[in-house]
């Protein structure tokens, strides 16, 4: 038979139902505490930012109390990043000077702090493990070298 088949022939078992629901039960967990944890003084952007980004670190068990501060200038450095980045995109990165060593092409200061908040960001993003190769280092599947008995008898 060629084509997709009809949807009306498609039984679902009750267990597919109850997955999702807990599901969807898990999800609304992590979103309400990453709510509560959410910094007041955090700008509408940020906060966006924070709401992308809280939730899933809560689902990795790395949303606590006391590294909230640390979750909420990842966002601060992020959306700073984002409005430098728009705002040398709509003007230019770089000007022309003219003097007595002849044309210079200059970059401007925004892109020096531009290239000063990434290497902020990108050490939050190693310490709070948010790249392929960071969360390797929060992986517990990995094992370790010994197993635990091989120190039981010293």
């Amino acid at each position: 038979m060629a084509g997709r088949y009809p949807n009306d022939n498609t039984v679902k078992h009750p267990a597919f139902q109850e997955g999702a629901d807990k599901a969807a039960e898990n999800e609304a967990l992590h979103q309400q505490k990453a709510d509560e944890l959410a910094p007041a003084e955090l700008t509408e952007l940020e906060r966006k930012v924070w709401n992308r980004l809280a939730p899933e670190l809560s689902r990795l068990s790395r949303l606590k109390p006391h590294f909230v501060d640390f979750i909420a200038q990842y966002c601060v450095v992020k959306v700073r990043m984002d409005e430098l980045r728009s705002e040398l995109d709509a003007e230019q990165w770089s000007y022309v000077t003219h003097g007595r060593h002849g044309v210079q092409w200059k970059s401007r200061p925004e892109v020096a702090q531009l290239n000063d908040d990434w290497r902020k960001w990108n050490s939050l993003v190693a310490q709070l493990g948010l790249s392929p190769a960071t969360e390797l280092r929060f992986n517990d599947r990995q094992g370790s070298l010994f197993d635990d008995d091989d120190f039981g008898g010293i």
